[in-house]
């Protein structure tokens, strides 16, 4: 081979290698920028719904609270109402706080949200079960002591989806 030859090929090569090397730089110092990027992206997505999840984990709180036995008796009490028009107001209160806050369930866990709704049913179900332990035309003091009594003798679902909010408010800090 003749040195023009010798000294193209010598020169290509430095020359790949050369464009290599920058490749290699080029493509990491990309990657780093992107990984910053999507980490800047990812604070600033939690930055906006970590607010939000709160709140929605409060307000399932909220919806714990005040379908509980001993709050719906004594905010749906009525001396003058029959056990069956209580019991009718219990499960409505009860339907229509869970639908108020079903919206809630696309910022919890989907573990927290069968808790809550698994403590939805439990209240209907003791509330159902009480109903049916008394005698319909009689008083409403007569099923919202039931209730009550009911409530004190079993752990209702309600106290674990409570300690489940909190324990995944702890989890988000």
């Amino acid at each position: 081979m003749d040195t023009f030859t010798q000294l193209l090929i010598a020169s290509l090569a430095s020359g790949l290698m050369l464009f290599g090397a920058v490749y290699l730089v080029l493509r990491r110092m990309l990657a780093a920028e992107s990984e910053r990027r999507n980490i800047a992206l990812i604070k600033s997505t939690k930055d906006i719904t970590l607010p939000l999840r709160l709140q929605a984990h409060e307000r399932l709180l909220m919806l714990m609270e005040r379908i509980s036995p001993e709050a719906l008796v004594l905010r749906l009490r009525r001396p003058d109402a029959s056990n069956a028009e209580l019991h009718a107001e219990l499960i409505a209160a009860i339907r229509a706080e869970f639908e108020h806050n079903l919206s809630q369930q696309m910022y919890v866990s989907t573990e927290l949200w069968s808790a809550i709704v698994l403590a939805k049913n439990g209240v209907i179900t003791a509330c159902n079960t009480c109903a049916q332990q008394v005698q319909p035309q009689a008083p409403s003091i007569q099923l919202a002591q039931k209730l009550l009594e009911y409530h004190v003798a079993n752990e209702l679902p309600t106290s674990n989806a409570i300690l489940q909010v909190k324990k995944e408010v702890a989890r988000l800090f």
